[in-house]
């Protein structure tokens, strides 16, 4: 049963429908410009079988208020106002087309209140050729004077939208309509290009994919919200002590005395609480405390925690959780600072770094050739440059591995020159400089003619001879 409702939402009436049982996972549906709640009608069975779907028309649209004030920003500020209006923390956020916009623009203001997102057929915010909407005969089901306004913002969108896609931390499913749709399909394979954590398909039936494929749309939606992230685990782990996000570097612990946080204080707090809690088995203590590694950064507190656990009495950790946590993340266009961090100061100058070289690169090595894969390669950049203290035995036929694929020359040699020059950095001069003599390097490269002179004189690491290195520089 479908429940219709209003509510005032910054001083604007809004409608909206509700199906599915009430402790359902919340999914919040915004439709295309000129669309309303209804348009869903043909999916919202299907998706509200254990979710609680909440369908909303947009601001001029359907039988919301006509304000006369209309722009995406105000969209997306009236959805925030209505999860806040209906008692919504997170939610999982799906929009079609112009919807799709709005829910980036959401996305990526407020991304601690989208756990993963969907975008049916919605381009990346790229400017394009103004075309003059045709205006439907009859009276139109929304406010013609919205899309006028809208369509103007579709048109020559702010460029910060296109900046801050790069905001968006909440995994992404991105649903193309194919050849058939009005939408350039380019446009919508850049918008996938450029989100951190994207993922996409075809339904090839035309801009409206979910009244054209129904089945096949709510399968793909349904197994995508399936998958929940390890950093949704954490937050839920976080959410029964009372601790909620409220902005970027805001929390709330609601438990006495109730207080409001910075990220900081959390991690001095909680950031090592993991691997205490006797509720959870070794696995769900490992996906909660790399959840609160994505989501809380890379504190030492939350870091460290997951390598002492390793090496404890209740380690090893499961590797296919563990390393393949790392491997994907170190593949994600997303940066994962606190991954390369745990790896430079935790993994690579213990007893595991040998270990967790392999894991994260070494035993892939095979691999790196010309052509390889770009998610391979971005793990290869960050591995690389992250490797200076790991051993040289471990590490040579890696680094040589990757001189054979010339995008990661550049890496090679950084990674070269952080293993002269970081504290636990590890070489062998006279390999290092018959390597660092076949890359292909851009001419006047910083660094690059000191470092062949101090390994061409023998010199191991800066620290046992830095005379050498100031009189090269």
């Amino acid at each position: 049963m479908t429940e219709h409702h209003t509510l005032t939402v910054n001083g604007v009436r809004l409608a909206y429908q509700v199906a599915g049982p009430a402790g359902g996972d919340p999914l919040l549906l915004l439709p295309a410009l000129g669309g309303t709640a209804d348009d869903w009608a043909l999916v919202r069975e299907a998706l509200a079988r254990d979710r609680r779907v909440y369908a909303l028309d947009l601001r001029g649209h359907g039988r919301s208020e006509r304000t006369g004030a209309y722009s995406l920003e105000l969209m997306r500020d009236d959805v925030l106002g209505f999860l806040d209006a209906v008692g919504l923390d997170r939610v999982d956020l799906v929009g079609h087309s112009m919807g799709g916009v709005v829910a980036q623009l959401v996305a990526q203001h407020s991304p601690w209140r989208v756990v993963r997102l969907v975008l049916e057929d919605a381009p990346a915010p790229l400017p394009r050729e103004p075309v003059a909407p045709v205006r439907p005969e009859g009276e139109p089901d929304f406010d013609w004077a919205m899309v006028r306004a809208v369509r103007r913002q579709l048109d020559r969108p702010d460029p910060s939208w296109l900046e801050g896609l790069s905001l968006i931390t909440a995994p992404t499913l991105v649903v193309a309509g194919g050849p058939d749709s009005h939408i350039p399909q380019e446009a919508v394979t850049e918008l996938a290009r450029r989100l951190p954590d994207a993922r996409l398909t075809t339904i090839p039936v035309g801009h409206l994919v979910h009244a054209g494929a129904p089945e096949e749309f709510t399968g793909a939606v349904t197994a995508f919200l399936a998958e929940v992230p390890d950093g949704e685990i954490a937050r839920r782990w976080l959410a029964e002590d009372g601790i909620t996000q409220t902005g970027h570097d805001a929390w709330y612990d609601a438990e006495p005395p109730a207080e409001d946080l910075t990220t900081e204080d959390l991690c001095n707090g909680l950031g090592s609480m993991a691997f205490t809690d006797e509720a959870l088995d070794l696995a769900g203590r490992l996906r909660v405390a790399l959840g609160l590694m994505d989501v809380l950064g890379g504190h030492s507190l939350v870091t460290g925690q997951v390598h002492s656990a390793h090496v404890g009495p209740e380690g090893p950790l499961p590797a296919d959780l563990l390393w393949g946590g790392y491997r994907r993340r170190l593949e994600a266009v997303r940066e994962y600072p606190a991954i390369t961090g745990s790896l430079r100061l935790e993994w690579f100058i213990a007893q595991t770094a040998e270990e967790a070289f392999a894991e994260v690169l070494g035993n892939d090595r095979h691999r790196l050739l010309p052509g390889a894969p770009e998610p391979l390669l971005r793990r290869a950049r960050r591995v690389l440059e992250s490797s200076g203290p790991v051993s040289w035995k471990a590490k040579a036929a890696t680094y040589e591995a990757a001189a054979r694929v010339p995008e990661l020359h550049p890496a090679v040699f950084r990674a070269l020159l952080k293993s002269y020059h970081v504290v636990y950095g590890q070489l062998e001069p006279e390999p290092a400089l018959a390597l660092l003599d076949r890359l292909e390097l851009p001419a006047g490269t910083e660094h690059l003619a000191p470092l062949r002179r101090v390994l061409a004189g023998g010199h191991r690491h800066h620290r046992h001879s830095p005379e050498a290195w100031r009189a090269e520089g």
